[in-house]
């Protein structure tokens, strides 16, 4: 009889910890693998009688496994676009603001169910289009030589913190680089619009601007998922990363007219978090305020155990939308 060709043990072990780790409840992941519940659970319990392939979808939920092959996989776009921002920046200082030195956020997102993907020019022509939403939009896709989109590997890329372009603003929030694939793929990395000149670069982090940024992300995912002709209900899988934490107190200063008093003062004691759901283009568009409440509380977690409460995201998704343009 064959033997299982890996210690069954320390890769169940080692898939308990990275769910904990990223804070993630075992339903959470039963949704990301597209599982259920009960097999998660019978994974953790060391069961070797699971389909292989729901145990590589759990494996791979927690970005444990990475067919070979697999030009689509999700974790390999995102790793792939990381190696190409690293490429990028390799030659700047190391508080060069364009690397976005003192902290950064990642959005990413997979769509699936996508039949037809279109071409790279043709994708071009349908981000150019996105919906408007607050303030500076994620995807943005410029016109001006110097850091219009480029075609780099079966995706566009986008670079707003060249160094050689002419750009009116030079500090990390507006250092954008993005990535978004012909399979409905996307990556959006952006500095923290904390460590701009208003405020103590690497101190502080806003209460409010993860709820904008998580929506408006979610939604640019809603809409491509619309025009690349996948249906409402086809899945929707979000993950974010926040780096750069360490230290900084939470504040509310981004929107001045809210008046939120803290009890406390709230600081981060780690670096990093990382934040994942698995949603639809349905879902989004009928409640993304649910869908923003389920992928946050870790993030906020991170500052003492800060918990947003329920009313704060509501309101905030309210203006949100009041701020929006509707894809259909």
């Amino acid at each position: 009889m064959s033997q299982w060709p890996i210690d069954w043990r320390a890769t169940v072990d080692e898939a308990v910890r990275r769910r904990k780790q990223e804070n993630l409840t075992q339903a959470q992941l039963a949704a990301l693998a597209g599982v259920s519940r009960p097999t998660v659970a019978a994974f953790e319990q060391g069961e070797i009688n699971l389909r292989f392939e729901r145990v590589i979808a759990i494996l791979d939920a927690l970005g444990l496994f990475v067919q070979p092959g697999r030009s689509d996989s999700f974790q390999s776009f995102v790793h792939d676009a990381r190696n190409r921002f690293a490429e990028l920046v390799e030659k700047l200082g190391d508080d060069h603001l364009s690397r976005q030195p003192r902290g950064y956020s990642e959005q990413a997102y997979a769509i699936s169910d996508i039949k037809d993907p279109p071409t790279l020019t043709r994708l071009k022509d349908i981000l150019s289009r996105a919906p408007k939403t607050s303030g500076w939009t994620p995807f943005w896709v410029p016109t001006k030589d110097s850091i219009k989109p480029t075609f780099q590997n079966g995706s566009i890329e986008c670079w707003l913190g060249r160094p050689e372009a002419d750009r009116l603003f030079t500090d990390p929030a507006h250092a954008d680089f993005w990535q978004v694939s012909r399979e409905g793929s996307a990556y959006l990395r952006r500095g923290f619009q904390e460590d701009g000149p208003d405020l103590d670069a690497g101190n502080f982090f806003d209460l409010t601007l993860p709820i904008w940024r998580t929506a408006e992300v979610l939604r640019h995912a809603a809409w491509l998922s619309y025009e690349l002709g996948s249906g409402p209900d086809a899945g929707i899988r979000f993950s974010g990363r926040y780096s750069g934490l360490a230290g900084r107190e939470l504040i509310s200063w981004a929107k001045p007219g809210l008046r939120f008093a803290f009890d406390d003062r709230y600081r981060s004691r780690s670096d990093n978090v990382d934040l994942s759901t698995l949603t639809s283009q349905a879902e989004i568009k009928e409640d993304i305020g649910a869908v923003v409440a389920r992928i946050l509380p870790p993030l906020y977690e991170r500052f003492d155990g800060f918990v947003a409460p329920d009313t704060l995201i509501s309101g905030q998704i309210a203006e949100f939308e009041r701020n929006v343009e509707d894809f259909r």
